[in-house]
């Protein structure tokens, strides 16, 4: 189960020092979502540059390594947000996806609170025959999945559209 994590770290400000941030990040299998580079406030008396990240990670033991390399680099880490643990379902949709209002597909399903297709990739061979995309969905710890799956099985109902989950280990 991923983690995203917002982070907030202090810069030197000389030229290099996000991507040398970034690297422990890519290295312990974060993937950034976000930065917000602050770089045109104040900067803070000790020249430093305030940044703000959000990344998912895959376990604990990897935030706590980006961390200890970040420190190890001479990054302040000024502040560890609210970590959010979340699991990836994704499903394979068949059918007139597009036709049936792919956008009105996503939108419902992104109404679910916890919920948030992260990712789409859509096969379509003729704008007449069927299409199909598979979907990645985020879904929050504490949100019930089954709930979620029921969700996605109605939508796809009303819409006539084939649902694959993927097998999970």
């Amino acid at each position: 189960m991923d983690m995203r994590v917002s982070v907030d770290l202090e810069l030197k400000d000389t030229p290099g020092q996000l991507l040398l941030a970034l690297e422990p990040i890519s290295r312990y299998g974060g993937n950034v979502i976000s930065i917000i580079h602050l770089r045109e406030e104040e900067k803070l008396r000790s020249g430093r540059v305030p940044v703000h990240f959000t990344i998912d990670v895959p376990d604990e033991a990897s935030l706590e390594r980006i961390i200890n390399e970040l420190e190890e680099q001479g990054v302040r880490v000024t502040k560890l947000g609210e970590v959010t643990k979340k699991e990836r379902i994704t499903l394979l949709m068949i059918g007139h996806v597009v036709d049936t209002d792919l956008r009105d597909t996503i939108d419902r399903i992104n109404e679910l609170e916890g919920v948030m297709v992260s990712d789409l990739s859509l096969a379509m061979p003729h704008p007449d025959k069927e299409s199909s995309a598979i979907v990645d969905i985020e879904v929050s710890q504490g949100v019930d999945r089954r709930r979620v799956m029921e969700r996605i099985y109605s939508i796809a109902k009303e819409k006539n559209l084939e649902i694959v989950r993927s097998l999970e280990v």
